[in-house]
């Protein structure tokens, strides 16, 4: 298997240079990516295991495409330089990481203009200037497949890096398997934008949450408002305490809405004196009122079954 691998990627190596120097050959001012890989032998050597490598090995793919040059320009003048800083043509040589934010995207949009970028110059990342290479590492990725090019092991482990009230919360009870790495902050925000709020990968967080949770879905003949109007009146997304990831403990979450003085059943275990409302304790609502998201039971629009 060693064997194999080590051929299949001096095969790719070699397609790689074929299709850099006929191209090189076309136009004088570029170089070819086997000038680069002299000097940047890292740098080469990993970015053939890449997507973008892959990719480029494709002449199918990306047959206008120039290896090493479609994202750093034209190298030709920087190799003659020869590694000489005060050579002019040195400097020719672009560095998406040392760009404006601006500037450096507009190499990485040239390419991936739809799918997952289509709504990038409207999401919260682009309007707070964040560069692509401030995620993505071409060189240097550390996914174990070099397939998305990122930072960190993980997308959430990346997301963490800047979002840290959602790292701490993963302390508490999170949401399904994230700290299994069975989910990831991907699979219900897009980093790139949508149409949703918070980058959320649906037009609502209702329509999101029943992606996975579909028996919550309905439609029910009888309706639970907070339900219908948004799953994070009762639910938090990212972690909790509490069972089921709710904000609250019940019944106190259900009698932040339901703070009536009485009860049909009369159990008032204790009273605010202050405002006269009884709150149940060490009971749960839900243990007579079971199918809270809503119920398509004759028996009316307490939810009991």
């Amino acid at each position: 298997m060693r064997r194999s691998s080590m051929l299949g990627a001096a095969l790719l190596g070699m397609s790689l240079l074929l299709v850099a120097a006929t191209q090189a050959l076309a136009d004088p001012t570029m170089a070819g990516s086997e000038a680069c890989k002299d000097c940047h032998t890292q740098e080469y050597a990993q970015y053939l295991t890449t997507s973008h490598g892959r990719a480029q090995a494709d002449g199918a793919a990306l047959p206008e495409k120039m290896g090493c040059e479609t994202c750093h320009g034209a190298g030709a003048a920087h190799v003659a330089a020869g590694g000489d800083k005060k050579d002019p043509g040195f400097a020719t040589i672009g560095r998406p990481d040392k760009m404006a934010a601006a500037k450096a995207n507009e190499i990485c949009l040239g390419c991936h203009k739809g799918g997952e970028q289509f709504y990038w110059q409207h999401s919260a990342h682009a309007r707070k200037d964040l560069a692509c290479v401030s995620c993505h590492s071409i060189h240097n990725s550390k996914d174990a497949a070099h397939a998305k090019l990122l930072k960190a092991e993980n997308t959430t482990a990346l997301c963490l890096t800047c979002h840290k009230s959602n790292h701490l919360a993963m302390g508490k009870s999170a949401h399904m398997p994230i700290g299994s790495s069975g989910m990831s902050c991907a699979d219900c925000h897009n980093p790139h934008g949508s149409a949703g709020p918070k980058q959320i990968r649906a037009n609502s967080v209702n329509e999101l949450c029943t992606n996975c949770h579909a028996d919550k879905r309905g439609p029910f003949l009888w309706e639970h408002a907070p339900v219908r109007e948004n799953c994070l009146t009762c639910h938090d997304a990212h972690s909790s305490n509490n069972e089921k990831m709710l904000v609250s403990r019940r019944p106190f979450l259900c009698q932040r809405c339901h703070s009536g003085t009485g009860h049909p059943t009369n159990l008032r275990d204790s009273r605010d004196l202050a405002t006269g409302v009884i709150q149940l304790t060490n009971r749960s609502c839900s243990n007579c009122h079971s199918q809270i998201h809503g119920s398509n039971s004759p028996s009316g629009k307490t939810f009991i079954r």
